[in-house]
């Protein structure tokens, strides 16, 4: 697990460290690369997975069942929490935002990959997708609802945003097995390569607003629900559809991933408390170096 914690984890902080340097020193605001990220990097990143996965339908409807009950137990779990806490309509939101959203992809896949081989790593990557569409669309509705506005705006809030037509065109693609020109398709690529050590200079440039001591209890709880709670109930429901051996490991451990980075990315976009999201991310990525050791020893 040493190999776990210095290629993987060590390595998101390394970027994350180094975006916080250079914003202090640089004077670097957070907000255009922010924006940048959202609409343009993830984006391409959602594309370009969905448009070159190899899907198995079969698994992939067995995954998103797993996924999908796992996801709303925790969104369940995090909204009675907030409502016995007495939170307000954006620390809510950034609280369901942060319980709900795993880090899937630049942590997921390499995790998945260094524990389970070729085989965890073709089942990250389509999960990584499904977590990835589910969390930018409902993720999106959630970080609405911390803003003011009717019903009808928070429900179409995620359609205001490119994830679900970037989900839909790789869909396409995929389904169709289409050749794209090489104009559009090195654009994608470079854009999808670039959105992940972008997100993480996002996350560095964040820790210049640390949360309040008052938040320690609320990102307790969140990390709780992602690095225990989830891969609690992955492992039955995914015993339930007739899943075993690695798919079964596999989706255990990508549920117990820590806050997804992304979080910080929506909750800047939509002001819904960042600094708390942000130290809810950095809090459950550390934690997940003690969490992931015993976990990946009993799936295994």
């Amino acid at each position: 697990m040493l190999s776990v914690f210095t290629d993987v984890v060590l390595a998101v902080f390394v970027i994350a460290v180094l975006g916080h340097v250079v914003g202090r020193w640089r004077g670097i605001e957070v907000a255009s690369l922010t924006a940048s990220t959202f609409y343009l990097f993830s984006p391409a990143l959602v594309f370009h997975s969905l448009s070159r996965t190899e899907l198995s339908w079969t698994f992939g409807s067995r995954l998103l069942v797993v996924v999908g009950t796992g996801w709303l137990t925790v969104a369940v779990l995090a909204y009675a929490w907030t409502r016995f806490r007495g939170h307000d309509s954006a620390k809510r939101a950034a609280v369901l935002l942060s319980a709900v959203t795993a880090n899937g992809g630049n942590m997921g896949i390499p995790v998945s990959a260094l524990a389970f081989g070729d085989a965890g790593l073709e089942i990250a990557v389509v999960n990584f997708v499904v977590g990835a569409v589910i969390s930018n669309s409902a993720g999106i509705a959630i970080a609405s609802s911390g803003k003011a506005g009717s019903r009808r705006e928070i429900l179409t809030a995620p359609f205001r945003f490119p994830y679900l037509y970037a989900a839909a065109a790789g869909l396409l693609v995929n389904a169709t097995d289409a050749d794209l020109p090489v104009v559009v398709e090195a654009p994608v690529e470079s854009l999808a390569g670039a959105a992940i050590p972008v997100m993480l200079v996002v996350l560095g440039l964040q820790l210049r607003n640390p949360a309040t001591r008052t938040d320690a209890a609320d990102v307790g709880f969140v990390t709780s629900l992602r690095l225990l709670v989830a891969p609690a109930i992955a492992w039955p429901v995914a015993t339930m559809v007739g899943l075993d051996g690695v798919e079964r490991a596999t989706l255990t451990i990508l549920a117990a991933m820590p806050v997804a980075v992304i979080t910080t990315i929506v909750a800047t976009e939509f002001q819904i408390r960042p600094d708390f999201v942000t130290r809810a991310v950095i809090i459950s990525t550390a934690a997940s170096i003690v969490t992931l050791t015993p976990l990946i020893s009993m799936v295994t």
